[in-house]
């Protein structure tokens, strides 16, 4: 079980920092029960069966165990789950409506520019290929890879290396990421183009890269 997706940025988020990454540093932990339970909620509750959801029960072995992406998926449902009811567990405050939350897109985007459409910036580069790098802090596999670096700053590197796409994680636990980064990306690629607009060089693309698991999370 992979969701994963990339998106270009639509929200500004209300707590960034100025460096290193602004990912909360406490979080609730949850039973393995408690993870199971929410992937088989996710995929219907009690009609997902060993026969519907094969991978969830492990395909009928009996000392089946849950793999590191089910794992975080799961527990980025769970999260998300508390933050909508309010900050129940009293970790997290309560979440912004939508309503707040495309607001505050619409006002982002005035500010400082429309999202980019993916396809038109890779088709822009043809018949040259187009050039995506990674802004990634940590992985459950390779622990921490670039916790300390600023976002921005080394998304301004890859830019000018030559990059028209730039994604970022913005998975908190394990790959220590935050909107935060998102936004510091966003806003420091968008002034280092206008920057350098004599060069009539067009801001990357900005993307999104997470577990995707509700609307929420792309509102």
């Amino acid at each position: 079980l992979k969701l994963i997706t990339t998106y270009t940025l639509t929200m500004a988020p209300q707590n960034t920092s100025s460096s290193g990454s602004s990912a909360p540093t406490s979080r609730p932990s949850y039973t393995d029960e408690q993870l199971h339970n929410a992937l088989l909620n996710f995929y219907g509750g009690s009609s997902a069966t060993a026969e519907t959801c094969g991978h969830i029960f492990g395909f009928g072995n009996p000392n089946h165990e849950m793999s590191m992406l089910q794992r975080i998926t799961a527990t980025t449902m769970l999260d998300y789950e508390s933050k909508l009811n309010g900050g129940q567990d009293n970790t997290d405050d309560a979440a912004p409506s939508i309503a707040t939350l495309l607001e505050q897109a619409s006002s982002f985007h005035t500010a400082h520019g429309p999202i980019l459409p993916l396809q038109s910036i890779i088709q822009s580069k043809s018949p040259c290929m187009t050039l995506a790098a990674e802004f990634k802090r940590a992985s459950p596999s390779k622990g921490d890879i670039a916790s300390h670096l600023h976002a921005g700053e080394q998304a301004c590197v890859y830019f000018g290396a030559g990059a028209s796409v730039i994604s970022v994680l913005t998975e908190e636990r394990w790959f220590k990421g935050s909107l935060g980064d998102l936004r510091e990306v966003r806003l420091a690629t968008t002034e280092l183009a206008n920057n350098n607009n004599n060069n009539q060089q067009q801001r990357p693309a900005i993307l999104r890269k997470d577990f995707i698991t509700t609307k929420y999370q792309i509102a």
